[in-house]
């Protein structure tokens, strides 16, 4: 099938509208208007993905029948499922996992894309992506690209590369298919070097960045070194995944660097753009695209304002369906109210951290575990192993990184012949370098404690 005849594109530009026609239909709408569109969009994708073993088993176990789920008020009587349960999916139907309708020997006559996730040990975690929820994810990232201010006619300068990964997607497919900004896709500094990314910019005259914040702060530090001035550039605006920057110092470096406001958004791998910073300073959701609620551990709704763990609904996704996911960010979630923009929705909060362990170290999703194969696998070490998270550097030059302490076996072992291995085969696992630091036995105890509850992340973020 050719992709051009595999979607109905009339149809798909009616039910989730890019810019400018988003901000005069769903941006206006009711807080009454978008409960009504996501409740009947919600009860679709529910009805579909009791098709699919993985949920119907999910929601079987807690009791649950389809007719149990009459409306959008019923979902939090259906079970949350956290990138665990995805991991565990996978190996029960490799290689895409039993979350998704169809196996390798089975897949449909569809154009299909492929993205993974970063940093889990081994194969990296694949989830599928038909027309539908790739044009989708495109239309959410121009969204927040126009919302920022990118107009016809700009150069859209994205340093994530086109890979498995999805984000420089993302802002490919905003900028040429729904924006009609010119794409200038460098990827990142391995693909384009630094200097030859500032040498671009100032041929092409790129005046919107789709980057990495830690890249955006490299690039800064490149110019410095070249005495390239980026006041020099048409830089309209930066648009980034801030992540936690609690006291502004991140994003205020950033903006006196390059002259330029920076826009602060936030998604997931699996659903898109959850939500995109407006110019009045407001992170507004996708409502049309994604039902995100705020809830304790135990899956239950928290009132507006309060801090939780964000669970998700995409409500455009149905190769695979993501119904109740637990992203395990802290965030919290306001009323619907009418901005100073124009936009009529839901906020969130900007980016409190994680709820679990897992670290984001340059663009990856690092979890503590990760490291454990390759510390077991080396005799030389006692198994124990801390990885400590905390930011380096200040402003620009400020960067999350994370130093994987780990036991020897004994006092006799070379430390420096084994921190060589283990930063080698780390590398490998996880698929970015971190630095290793070799203690002696039992040094590690006070911070893991033992039991069932051992504690594998030591996090300074705070501390710094």
């Amino acid at each position: 099938m050719y992709y051009v005849k595999s979607v109905d594109w009339d149809q798909l530009i009616s039910d989730y509208p890019p810019p400018p026609l988003y901000q005069d239909t769903v941006g206006k709408m009711s807080e009454t208007q978008i409960r009504d569109l996501q409740n009947r969009r919600f009860l679709k994708r529910v009805e579909e993905a009791w098709q699919v073993p993985f949920y119907r088993s999910l929601w079987q176990e807690a009791g649950l029948q389809l007719s149990d789920i009459s409306c959008l008020e019923d979902a939090p009587r259906l079970p949350m499922f956290t990138t665990d349960d995805l991991r565990r999916a996978a190996l029960d139907r490799p290689p895409f996992g039993s979350h998704h309708a169809f196996g390798r020997d089975d897949i449909p006559g569809m154009p299909l894309k492929m993205h993974t996730s970063g940093g889990t040990t081994g194969m990296p975690r694949m989830t599928l992506f038909d027309p539908v929820a790739l044009e989708v994810q495109g239309i959410q990232t121009a969204r927040q690209l126009y919302a920022q201010g990118a107009r016809q006619g700009d150069v859209l300068q994205i340093t994530y590369t086109l890979s498995l990964a999805n984000a420089g997607w993302c802002g490919y497919l905003a900028a040429h298919h729904w924006l009609g900004c010119m794409p200038l896709t460098t990827g990142a500094g391995n693909v384009t070097n630094s200097e030859r990314q500032l040498e671009f910019a100032k041929a092409v005259g790129t005046n919107a960045w789709f980057s990495n914040p830690d890249y955006l702060g490299r690039l800064v530090r490149v110019a410095e070194d070249r005495s390239f001035d980026l006041h020099s550039l048409p830089t309209k605006f930066l648009s980034t995944f801030l992540g936690h920057d609690p006291d502004g110092k991140m994003r205020r470096a950033l903006e006196e660097a390059w002259n330029a406001p920076l826009f602060d958004n936030y998604g997931s791998h699996e659903v898109g753009l959850v939500a995109w910073e407006c110019k009045a300073g407001h992170l507004h959701i996708n409502e049309d695209t994604v039902h995100v609620q705020i809830c304790d551990e135990a899956g239950r709704p928290l009132e507006d304002g309060q801090f939780g763990t964000a669970v998700v609904t995409s409500l455009h996704r149905t190769t695979p369906h993501f119904v109740r996911y637990n992203i395990r960010d802290r965030l919290a979630i306001y009323p619907h109210t009418r901005c100073a923009c124009g936009i009529s929705s839901r906020t969130l909060s900007p980016m409190q951290g994680r709820i679990d362990q897992m670290v984001k170290i340059r663009g990856n999703n690092v979890y503590p575990t990760s490291c454990k194969a390759a510390i077991n696998r080396d005799p030389r070490t006692n198994g124990e192993y801390l990885c400590v998270v905390q930011y380096l550097g200040e402003g620009i030059g400020r960067s999350l990184e994370m130093t994987v302490r780990v036991e020897r076996r004994n006092t006799d072992i070379d430390a420096q012949a084994l921190r060589q291995s283990l930063e080698k085969d780390l590398h490998k696992d996880l698929g970015l370098r971190v630095e290793v630091e070799i203690v002696d036995p039992g040094t590690l105890l006070p911070f893991t404690g033992e039991g069932e509850k051992i504690k594998r992340v030591l996090d300074l973020r705070n501390k710094h």
